[in-house]
């Protein structure tokens, strides 16, 4: 009995070895089917021309890629001349020096006037200034009247 079951597991494992050969012969057969249909993909397309017109258009999106960064270089370049507030902020804080010292002291309404800018504008510069120590400010008749410190 014991040699009937070892012929018997025996043959088990033949079966199994012999199963998974199948399974590695059909696991081959399709790979080589893949290979053939993608051989015949790859014909096909270089028939049709594609490729060509797919690396045409490729280096002509990269033309436009080089133009469009560049547009975008020089109008962030021009942007930032035109709309940079720390520099029109020092001139108009320049201007506004040279005013007072031509004329001694001078107040918001004043300045606004002489510059053409809204008088809360002008305030916002002067207290700016009077806060960094540039300008003092005094009151007269309930105006403020801002001078150069000495």
């Amino acid at each position: 009995m014991m040699n009937f079951l070892k012929s018997r597991k025996m043959d088990q494992e033949k079966l199994d070895s012999v199963s998974e050969l199948e399974k590695i012969r059909e696991i081959e057969k399709e790979k080589s089917v893949n290979q053939r249909l993608e051989s015949i993909i790859f014909q096909k397309f270089e028939e049709t021309g594609l490729e060509e017109k797919i690396n045409d258009m490729h280096s002509r999106l990269e033309e436009v890629s080089g133009k469009m960064d560049e547009l975008m270089f020089l109008y962030q370049s021009n942007s930032r001349v035109k709309t940079n507030p720390s520099v029109r902020k020092l001139k108009v804080k320049e201007m506004v020096n040279l005013l007072i010292q031509q004329h001694g002291s001078l107040s918001a309404p004043q300045l606004s006037d002489m510059m053409n800018l809204s008088r809360t504008r002008c305030s916002e510069y002067l207290k700016e200034m009077e806060l960094k120590g540039v300008l003092v400010s005094e009151l007269k008749c309930r105006k403020k009247f801002y001078k150069i410190r000495h």
